[in-house]
C-alpha cells in the first residue's frame, strides 16, 4: 500500500467517519492495496460505484472517472457528489470526472482500466488509446464474460491483458453474499424464508452458492438445475422442471441461472408462467438473473420482484440495494488485480506471466484456456 507515512494514516481515519468511506479504508488496508504513481480510468457513477474512484484515489492513483447520465442519475450530478467526497477527504487533486469522454493524452496515461459499466462498451478505439503496458481488470469472474462488452481481440492485439477477479479469494470471499441477497429478495416479497417452502432454479457458481446458503440456514428447497446432479436428494434437471406444477404449495421461486442461456420458463420452453400461475395461483416469483420469457410472466399474474427483469446475463437483484459492501469489496479486489498486473507490465513482464502472477497469488483469474487464445464469441465454461 502508499508508505506507511503518518499524513497517510491520517488520510485514512479520516475517511473512517463516513461507512462509505470506512469500508474503502479498511479495505485497502485488508489488501495491501497500492496505486501509488499509478493512474486508474474507472466510471463517474453513483450509489456505491461512486466509491470506485475515490477508492482508487484514496490508495494513491490519479484517477479519471468518465460518466454520462442514466436513469441512476445525470452526469453532473454524480461528478458533484464525487467531487464532494473528494473534497472532504482532500483527495479532489487526484480526481477528475469527464462527461462521455475525454482528451487522448489522458487516457495514453492509464495504467489500469477497470470494465465498468459507463467505459462499456470497450471498443477497439479505446483500446487503441491505451499505453502498451495498460491492464483491465473485470470486476467479476471470467465465466461471467459477456460477448460484445469488451472487444477482447483488439485487448489481445495491442497487448492489454485481460484478468478476471476470483470471487472465492480466500483473504476477500464474495461467496456468501449471493445467498445473503436472495434472502432479502425473498423479505422484499414478503417470503420469510423460514418455513416455507422455496424453489432455486439455478446451477453453476451463483446457483451452488445460494444453495450452500440456504442448507446451512436449514430451509425446505427443491433444486433446479442444467443436470440435475449437485446434489443427491430434491435436486432436477431443467428437463422435469414441469415437476414444479405437482408441488405441493411452493411459496416462492428464486431464479438464479447464469450460465445456461435456455429459456426456462415461457410459452416456448418446457413450462409457461400461465401454467405455472394456473397451478400456483399465490406463488412469489423472485428474480436473481436467468433467461425467461418477462412479458409471460407480467401476464401470468404472479406477483414477482423486482418489477424490472434484466436480460440474461446481467443480474436482475441490484446488488446496490443489498448493502455497499459488496460493490465496494469487488471493486476493490479488482483494483488490487490492476495494481499487481499494471506494475508487472510496467517491470517488462509478459501478458502470460503479468496473469499467472495474479493467478497464483489467488487474487486473479485467468480465461479458459488462457486469455491470450480466448475468442470474443466463445461462451465460457464453469
Amino acid at each position: 500500500m502508499p508508505e506507511q507515512t503518518q499524513e497517510f494514516e491520517q488520510l485514512l481515519k479520516k475517511a473512517e467517519k463516513d461507512r462509505g468511506f470506512k469500508l474503502s479504508a479498511d479495505l485497502i488496508r485488508h489488501l495491501g492495496l497500492d496505486l501509488s504513481g499509478l493512474t486508474v480510468l474507472t466510471e463517474c457513477a453513483s450509489g456505491p460505484y461512486a466509491y470506485t474512484p475515490i477508492m482508487a484515489a484514496l490508495a494513491g492513483a490519479r484517477v479519471y472517472a468518465i460518466g454520462r447520465d442514466s436513469r441512476h442519475g445525470t452526469f453532473e450530478e454524480n461528478a458533484s457528489h464525487i467531487g464532494e467526497m473528494a473534497k472532504t477527504l482532500g483527495i479532489e487533486d487526484l480526481l477528475h470526472c469527464f462527461d462521455t469522454d475525454m482528451p487522448l493524452a489522458n487516457w495514453q496515461k492509464v495504467d489500469i482500466m477497470t470494465n465498468s459499466g459507463f467505459l462499456r462498451p470497450i471498443t477497439s478505439e479505446k483500446i487503441k488509446r491505451l499505453k502498451p503496458t495498460a491492464v483491465l481488470p473485470l470486476m467479476w469472474e471470467t465465466w461471467e464474460w459477456r460477448p460484445g462488452e469488451i472487444d477482447l481481440s483488439a485487448c489481445q492485439q495491442a497487448g492489454i491483458p485481460v484478468i478476471g477477479t476470483n470471487e472465492r479469494y480466500e483473504k476477500n470471499s464474495m461467496v456468501d453474499y449471493p445467498g445473503m441477497m436472495v434472502l432479502k429478495l425473498l423479505f422484499s416479497l414478503g417470503i420469510e424464508a423460514v418455513h416455507n417452502h422455496l424453489v432455486l432454479l439455478g446451477g453453476g457458481f451463483t446457483g451452488k452458492c445460494i444453495a450452500n446458503t440456504f442448507e446451512k440456514l436449514e430451509l425446505n428447497f427443491d433444486w433446479f438445475t442444467a443436470t440435475g446432479s449437485e446434489r443427491a436428494y430434491r435436486c432436477y434437471p431443467y428437463a422435469e422442471i414441469r415437476r414444479l406444477l405437482e408441488m405441493k404449495s411452493p411459496d416462492a421461486v428464486v431464479c438464479a441461472e447464469h450460465t445456461d442461456p435456455r429459456q426456462l420458463l415461457g410459452p416456448d420452453a418446457r413450462l409457461s408462467f400461465a401454467e405455472l400461475a394456473t397451478a400456483h395461483p399465490v406463488l412469489r416469483w423472485g428474480h436473481f438473473m436467468g433467461n425467461i420469457d418477462v412479458e409471460d410472466l407480467q401476464k401470468s399474474g404472479l406477483l414477482h420482484y423486482p418489477q424490472h427483469i434484466a436480460p440474461f446475463g446481467y443480474m436482475t437483484f441490484d446488488a446496490g440495494k443489498f448493502g455497499i459492501r459488496l460493490a465496494l469489496q469487488l471493486n476493490a479486489q479488482g483494483l488490487k488485480v490492476g495494481e499487481m498486473a499494471a506494475r508487472a507490465r510496467r517491470n517488462g513482464h509478459s501478458i502470460e506471466e503479468t496473469i499467472a502472477a495474479t493467478v497464483d497469488a489467488g487474487i486473479g483469474m485467468d480465461f479458459e484456456g488462457g486469455f491470450m487464445n480466448f475468442k470474443d464469441s466463445e461462451t465460457p465454461t464453469h
